[in-house]
Order: structure tokens, then C-alpha cells, then sequence
């Protein structure tokens, strides 16, 4: 249950939506490098951008198109002129991956990376593999066949693949490889130029709501069945244990994904904002705010921002504390999402 602090704020939101404090200055001008053009967690900021004006006078977001996380973990360390007005769309996953140099991603430790601090979760996510083959029921069937993700620059659709092919020693056994992009894996599976393609979804924590990406629609309009392959549990937490990756083991329920009739178990990671740590604490303490209070309302013209519960925004402020930003985390005890 809320605390009667965010219940304050929430209800704050009615009355502040379309009025905007009065400015004694200019607004902080903040950029949040996102994923490509039209992906969800673009669209999503985009939104956020074209109305935080009806809630802050204080800072001013800014939507800046992208390769994908990955690209943006890598940009954001090695350029520390942007440190103090720039935000990024990242994971789990991937800034544990800059910090331990895995390759071909991060060919060397970025020492910067381990100094990222996180704002807050957008979504909780789950990348799943799909084939239309009913011989391929799991990852150990995908040998002399031919696989499609996204860009290996996106995490949630290239670069949790391989690195889980690659660790499981799958991917020398492939016919091919290929780092597509989200809509042109699905396309070549549907054309039969792939046997197995990739998909990754957006969730709250409790999967009470998820988005899914276009691509989902692509393959259910093709009209043809498709499954999700699963993936043996043991398999994900035995790369886990080994490598200290924080991945999640995402067994999610059926009807949960479109064409979903059966229980699946895939890989999964928390997919954030993330800033250096000497991102300002105020900054970071005012664009929460606006995140927090804006969340819901944004939900109404952008699907992904559904998602944008308080509770989703602040759930690694209570799991793991000491990753947040300071500023974040201020915001967060304001509202009552974290204890004092």
C-alpha cells in the first residue's frame, strides 16, 4: 500500500497539470540519451518532454535518439563533459557489463561505469526467444539453426542474447547470427530468412502490466502460430551465479504476451535512468519529482509510460539503495516510497 505522503502527491497532480510554477530562472536543461526513434522508452520521454512544463519550472527533459543502451553506457563514460547534464536510458545487466569488461560490448573496463548511479527503474524486463519451428522447444535445439535479434548497441534485444548464446556455448553451433535490428528479426524469421527471432517486453514488477514492442504485432498479424521458447531456469541462474550478472529468471504466466499459452521462463533485467555521480543532487532530486508526478499522466498518450507506477520508479530504492542517486533517492523519501 501507498504511504499517505504519495497519496498527498498524487493528488497533488490533479491540481498542479496545466499550470506551471512561477519561474524566477531559467530551467535546467537536462538530456536523456533514449534508444532509436519510435522504440517505447524514446516515445515515453518524448512525452515526458512535451509536458513538464505543466508540472516543474525547474528542470526542462529532453529526449535524444539513440542507438540503444548499450550505446548509451558506453558514450556516457568515456564523455565526462556530459556527466553533469546528462541522463541515460540503461539496465542492470549492461552497466554491470561496462564495469566488468565483457566483450565484444565493453572490450575493456570502463572504470567510469562503476560510478553511475541510478534515478530510477523503467520497466522490469523480460527478452524472449520465438520460432515459428515446433521442433525447437529450447535453447539446446537452436544448433545448425539460424538466429536474428536486434542491434548488439540494444541491450534488451541483441546484447542479453549473445552474451547468454555465447556463455552457454550455443553460438558456435549456429548457422548464423545476425544482429538485425527489433523489427527486421521478426520480419526475416516471418520472410524464412531466420528460424528463431527475439522479442522483449516491458513489465511492472507484479506483470499486472506489460507493453509490448511492435514487433509482437508484426508476428501476430503474420497470421502463423509461433511459440516462446523456454529456457531452462537452471541454465540462467547457473550464468548468474558464475558471473555475478544481475540478470532476472523472468517466469512469467500464460496469456501474459500475445500468442502466450503456456507458462515461459526467459531472462530478464530492471531496465533504469541512470546518471554519474556527479550528476547535481538537485537535478536529480527535481527531475524524480517530475517523473514521479507526471508518471500517470503521461500514461495516457504513451504506452510504456503505463508502466510509470511510483512504486516501479522507486523499486530498486528499496531493494538496493545504495545504487540510487541522492538526489533520486531525497524525492523518494518525500513521497513516501522509501522509509526515512
Amino acid at each position: 500500500m501507498l504511504q499517505p505522503t504519495y497519496k498527498f502527491a498524487a493528488s497533488a497532480v490533479a491540481l498542479t497539470l496545466g499550470f506551471a510554477t512561477s519561474a524566477s530562472a531559467d530551467p535546467v536543461e537536462i538530456d536523456l540519451l533514449m534508444s532509436p526513434s519510435g522504440s517505447g522508452p524514446y516515445l515515453a520521454i518524448a512525452t515526458m518532454q512535451n509536458y513538464a512544463s505543466d508540472f516543474t519550472d525547474k528542470v526542462a527533459p529532453k529526449a535524444v535518439e539513440t542507438p540503444g543502451f548499450t550505446y548509451n553506457v558506453r558514450y556516457l563514460a568515456s564523455q565526462p563533459d556530459l556527466w553533469e547534464n546528462t541522463l541515460i536510458g540503461s539496465g542492470m545487466v549492461v552497466e554491470w557489463a561496462a564495469v566488468n569488461g565483457v566483450a565484444p560490448f565493453f572490450p575493456q573496463p570502463m572504470e567510469a561505469a562503476s560510478d553511475f548511479k541510478i534515478i530510477g527503474a523503467l520497466s522490469n524486463t523480460t527478452n524472449l526467444f520465438v520460432t515459428f519451428d515446433d521442433e525447437i522447444k529450447s535453447v539446446e535445439d537452436f544448433e545448425d539453426k539460424r538466429v536474428g535479434v536486434g542491434l548488439l548497441t540494444q541491450n534488451e534485444w541483441g546484447m542479453h542474447q549473445k552474451m547468454m548464446l555465447d556463455a552457454w556455448g550455443i553460438s558456435s553451433g549456429l548457422a548464423s547470427f545476425d544482429a538485425l535490428g527489433p523489427s527486421q528479426n521478426i520480419d526475416a524469421m516471418i520472410d524464412g530468412r531466420s528460424d528463431i527471432g527475439t522479442l522483449a517486453a516491458h513489465s511492472n514488477f507484479d506483470f499486472s502490466y506489460t507493453l509490448e514492442a511492435g514487433p509482437f504485432k508484426t508476428l501476430e498479424s503474420s497470421g502463423r502460430p509461433f511459440h516462446y521458447v523456454d529456457v531452462d531456469p537452471a541454465k540462467i541462474q547457473e550464468y548468474i551465479d558464475a558471473t555475478g550478472a544481475p540478470f532476472k529468471v523472468q517466469t512469467v504466466e500464460a496469456g501474459t504476451f500475445t500468442g502466450q499459452t503456456e507458462e515461459v521462463t526467459s531472462f530478464g533485467n530492471v531496465a533504469l535512468i541512470s546518471a554519474h555521480a556527479t550528476f547535481p543532487e538537485e537535478t536529480a532530486y527535481e527531475f524524480t519529482k517530475l517523473w514521479l508526478q507526471s508518471g500517470p499522466v503521461i500514461g495516457e498518450y504513451s504506452a510504456i509510460a503505463k508502466i510509470w507506477e511510483p512504486e516501479t520508479i522507486s523499486e530498486i530504492a528499496r531493494t538496493n539503495p545504495d545504487l540510487i542517486h541522492p538526489g533520486a533517492m531525497r524525492a523518494y523519501r518525500e513521497f513516501g516510497l522509501v522509509a526515512e
